[in-house]
């Protein structure tokens, strides 16, 4: 079936310039905001609780408005604009469709506020439970759907009217692993298909990076660093976003020389290397770090750049990998590491001296005065 046609269709810019929020006229949750996403894009916006991502998102659909700042969409200012006149289509982490309604009659019903006839609704209606792949469902309720399908309809009424943007607010948090897995690729086939600009709003790293064209990472208020999710992985620009995407080690420091790659005395006092960001006098106090699938078994692979002494603490068996715990030998710094299970490495056992190593390019170097947060902040 084709797609609806409707002067409304285009997908939009937005822009926000300097945006404050404060719900007690003190104490701002959103901290100065700029930030612009291409028409067609799709951004998430990620952080831990009370980073300020879900206050963003509802000024953004005019649920909230800004302390301060101007949020546009396209040419036109809509800080000030209510819900309904700003154009966006909305997702949220339970449904939010009505019970007493029929799927069919949940989807027309953002037509029929709209003023669309009833062979547009019916055409439009269609449209999107094909859409979504859930043709033949109109005529149930919500709840004779599973969680899966509820939040395709979800999905489907927001994109119905093709509105300029999209906001979803943790929309697969209430689905379990295998579920989310499967939206993911429902959504992201939805927007390669139909190229709304869509702003994602979640707490988990693994659902951004699947996802997103780019994503930008909040904390306390400020976004920390925006990038695609190749970016933010391989090149963190602060201690915060090398702990917050993904799993990283964490080994205690001291710069010893700083150019072209710094050096870097550790536990054990060893020396080792590693890319150093922000880091700007001999002598400081830094944390070097070094993603689990980096760090190396060195009987096992060609020599590195940075070797370790280490004593294995445990060992887990994923499957198509392993993962090793280890400690540095003559301290107490525990390493990780995760290597593919390719059934030709041995696996060591716990108690047994080991040695772990990296390639200089692997290993990222900030100082510990940056900001810091677990993960499960």
């Amino acid at each position: 079936m084709s797609q609806p046609s409707t002067e409304n269709s285009a997908s939009k810019p937005v822009t926000l310039r300097s945006i404050v929020k404060s719900y007690d006229g003190k104490t701002a949750v959103v901290k100065g905001i700029d930030l612009s996403v291409a028409a067609g894009e799709f951004l998430t916006i990620l952080g831990p609780s009370g980073s300020g991502k879900t206050s963003l998102l509802m000024m953004l659909a005019g649920f909230e408005l800004p302390s301060s700042g101007e949020i546009r969409f396209g040419d036109s200012d809509v800080s000030r604009l209510p819900p309904h006149k700003r154009n966006i289509g909305m997702v949220f982490q339970h449904y939010a469709l009505f019970p007493h309604m029929t799927v069919g009659q949940n989807l027309a019903f953002p037509l029929q506020v709209r003023g669309y006839d009833q062979v547009e609704i019916a055409r439009r209606v269609a449209w999107a439970l094909e859409l979504v792949r859930l043709a033949g469902v109109e005529s149930r309720r919500p709840a004779q759907l599973s969680g899966g399908q509820q939040q395709r309809i979800a999905v489907a009424r927001a994109l119905i009217f093709r509105p300029e943007l999209v906001l979803m607010d943790e929309p697969l948090g209430a689905l379990d692993k295998q579920l989310r897995e499967q939206m993911q690729e429902e959504i992201a086939r939805l927007h390669r298909d139909l190229r709304p600009t869509v702003i994602y709003v979640t707490h988990d790293q693994s659902e951004a990076i699947a996802l997103s064209d780019r994503v930008a990472v909040f904390d306390s208020g400020r976004i920390s660093q925006i990038a695609p999710p190749r970016e933010l992985y391989e090149a963190p620009a602060s201690a915060f976003v090398a702990t917050f995407i993904g799993e990283n080690n964490r080994i205690p420091a001291k710069a010893v020389d700083l150019c072209p790659f710094a050096r870097f005395v550790i536990p054990g006092d060893r020396f080792v290397s590693a890319v150093p960001i922000g880091i700007e006098t001999k002598g400081a106090d830094c944390c070097v770090m070094v993603r689990p699938e980096r760090l190396h078994f060195l009987a096992c692979q060609q020599e590195l750049a940075n070797s370790i002494d280490a004593v294995v603490t445990g060992v887990t068996y994923h499957g198509d990998s392993i993962r090793i715990r280890a400690e540095i030998t003559g301290s107490t710094t525990e390493l990780i590491s995760r290597q593919a299970n390719d059934g030709q490495r041995p696996v060591p056992r716990i108690g047994e001296p080991i040695l772990l190593g990296w390639r200089t390019e692997d290993a990222r170097a900030f100082p510990n005065t940056a900001h810091q947060h677990s993960a499960n902040t």
